[in-house]
């Protein structure tokens, strides 16, 4: 998923990452950081109705609550039909999040309270949303990357674990399908996405990858394996191309190197002429 927070900026997503995500020691620790924030600030004076206790069990609660709505929108989103990766305004599921999280602690506060204290929905709601956006705003762009960068790690290595990872952006290596330089940015092909354009070397992305990941024909291409690319003629010209609509030139100093990696690494030579 192709996720933007409050101030547009892309941050790149997998629906497996999520879960992960609220598991983080990090996560875990903001979460109850917030609702311990909320206790303190009692905006709605909750304390005034039920204890403290009561009202740590409330937001233990609404945090679980928050983090299933969030997962389930998302995983709803996710599963769309759409040709492409889904493009995700995080404010979005996020309000929609604490909306259903802020009914639930009106109703819970209410109960408790033995009806004294009586819901406020609509207020809250609006006040809720904007306690979102900021809490969600500090995670994203403070907490988020760290986070990331640790469950990335930690995954198996091979190139079905594999990232690549550009700045503080980082995509699983088999999500992409070809990359191509012009000038001083890179065009990123993805498998199921809409392609992206960064600023970058292809010399820097090129030494972080496997020789088994992919194959560079051309001094300003790189080609995934899973990519399934093969080699054709053109007259004398020589060309890698993909079922997803790659014509690679081939450099003439590379022709070897590249029929060696196919028939190592990849499709054998189909010496086809168009």
């Amino acid at each position: 998923m192709h996720t933007f927070d409050a101030l547009w900026h892309e941050i790149h997503l997998t629906l497996r990452e999520i879960p992960q995500i609220f598991a983080r020691r990090e996560a875990v620790v903001f979460l109850c950081l917030a609702g311990l924030t909320l206790i303190a600030l009692d905006p709605h004076d909750f304390l005034d109705h039920i204890t403290v206790l009561e009202a740590l069990f409330v937001w233990a609660c609404a945090d679980v609550i928050f983090a299933l709505v969030y997962f389930m929108t998302l995983l709803g989103i996710a599963m769309l039909p759409t040709k492409t990766a889904p493009k995700i305004y995080l404010p979005i599921p996020s309000t929609f999040a604490f909306t259903v999280t802020t009914i639930f602690v009106e109703s819970m506060i209410g109960t408790l309270s033995l009806g004294e204290y009586t819901p406020k929905v609509w207020p809250d709601i609006m006040a809720f949303v904007v306690v979102a956006q900021l809490f969600e705003f500090l995670f994203v762009r403070y907490v988020l990357p760290d986070v990331l960068k640790a469950i990335r790690a930690n995954r198996p290595q091979g190139i079905g674990g594999r990232s690549l990872q550009i700045g503080d952006q980082t995509w699983p290596l088999t999500d992409i399908s070809a990359i191509s330089s012009n000038q001083h940015y890179l065009q990123i092909d993805f498998l199921d996405a809409e392609p992206l354009s960064i600023r970058a070397r292809i010399s820097d992305v090129l030494n972080d990858l496997p020789p088994e990941a992919g194959v560079q024909p051309h001094r300003s291409w790189w080609v995934a394996a899973h990519a399934c690319p093969s080699l054709i003629s053109e007259g004398r010209k020589r060309w890698l191309v993909t079922p997803y609509g790659h014509k690679i030139p081939v450099a003439r100093g590379r022709i070897d190197e590249v029929e060696k990696w196919l028939n190592t690494h990849g499709v054998p030579e189909s010496n086809t002429t168009s």
